[in-house]
């Protein structure tokens, strides 16, 4: 019963330990009969799991190496990283999908391409392999309830690139059946579940209205996020809590309610370790800049017009875009006449379209649009 069990599921080391039995068993009848038969099942039985349980590893091990990268980074952010991600990604494993030999690789095997697909930007691509990867698993039911949790992170996947895409009816669908799976019992099993369903529900939500620049409907998802931060408290990981301080506080700029959005900022500020999405530390630090400066705290700008940039000097390459705005910054410390004003905002805002036609400098804009900043700063 064991062994058909083991088998039916791939549960290789179950097999492992389960032939250790049969082998003990076999040697204390070896003196009473002769039987070659069988132990040359056991042993190539037995080579088979093995290899399997290799072949799991490796592919295990390619998945982490890309998941753990785009956790820390990202994005592909210098040649070093560059030459990294291609070390793995030339692998014959990772673009050979026969090579992987059993369910559980080929689980890993789509997922470590969806992800690199991601990070280099081809969302497309990503939400089509993310989509195989869900049909693939919901056409093996029997691995379902074995693998609900990689059930559930593919289908947050697929929504998040649905957000990307513009396939808002996905999205929709989605977000009702993300829902429903605390009630399904094929995915009791899942740990912490409901603040699972909360975080990956209202990350999308936020996502999907700032995707439409409708910093009016993000606004009324917030205290429900207050709400789950505090309720669910360290069941959310640090990288989620950190992404979700920062879009609210970027949704309470946008909404002009500076004074709640650098409380919010400072969370991400006054952490002492940049362990995890490094990119929203650094980030994080470029909207303080225009936080502080909509708030006339003229002293402290200009002391962080000449801290800043040494900070990400030192993690990081700095974008033209954000040269650009912190050159445009200084002038405007530096200049009282209001018509004067106004020619530095035309002029700046001429310079932020251009660069918007860089692809270089499009990770800038997707983390904070200067564009909107600077139109809606002008009219006001």
């Amino acid at each position: 019963k064991g062994k058909k069990i083991a088998a039916a599921y791939e549960l290789f080391e179950l097999q492992i330990m389960l032939y250790g039995i049969e082998k003990k068993l076999l040697s204390q009848r070896q003196f009473k009969t002769q039987d070659e038969d069988a132990i040359h099942r056991v042993f190539n039985a037995e080579s088979n799991s093995l290899e399997q349980i290799k072949n799991t590893n490796e592919y295990w091990y390619l998945a982490q190496q890309i998941a753990q990268f785009q956790m820390r980074f990202q994005k592909i952010q210098s040649e070093e990283q560059r030459q990294y991600m291609e070390s793995i990604t030339q692998s014959p494993q990772f673009q050979n999908l026969s090579l992987a030999t059993n369910f559980k690789s080929q689980l890993y095997f789509y997922q470590a391409n969806a992800i690199y697909q991601f990070m280099l930007g081809n969302v497309k691509e990503a939400y089509k392999i993310n989509t195989q990867f869900l049909d693939f698993l919901e056409g093996n039911p029997r691995f379902l309830r074995l693998y609900s949790e990689r059930y559930m992170s593919t289908l947050n996947n697929v929504l998040i690139d649905s957000v990307v895409i513009g396939k808002y009816d996905i999205l929709q669908e989605g977000i009702k059946r993300l829902l429903m799976m605390p009630k399904r019992p094929e995915f009791k099993s899942i740990k912490n579940i409901e603040s699972r369903v909360f975080r990956q529900r209202y990350l999308l939500l936020i996502n999907w209205s700032l995707r439409q620049k409708d910093f009016g409907k993000a606004m009324e998802w917030i205290p429900d996020i207050e709400k789950g931060l505090t309720q669910f408290a360290k069941k959310i990981e640090k990288h989620h809590r950190i992404t979700f301080y920062y879009l609210i506080a970027y949704i309470l700029f946008q909404n002009r309610q500076y004074d709640q959005a650098l409380q919010w900022n400072n969370l991400i500020l006054n952490d002492p370790k940049e362990d995890v999405v490094k990119e929203i530390f650094y980030f994080a630090r470029i909207l303080n800049l225009l936080i502080h400066y909509e708030l006339g705290n003229n002293t402290l700008l200009e002391s962080l017009l000449s801290s800043t940039p040494k900070f990400l000097k030192s993690r990081r390459t700095i974008y033209a875009t954000e040269k650009a705005l912190f050159k445009f910054l200084r002038k405007l410390l530096n200049i009282v006449e209001q018509s004067e004003k106004r020619k530095q905002f035309a002029d700046f805002k001429n310079e932020l379209e251009e660069l918007f036609k860089d692809p270089n400098e499009k990770r800038v804009f997707s983390y904070l649009d200067l564009r909107l900043w600077i139109n809606d700063t002008a009219k006001g």
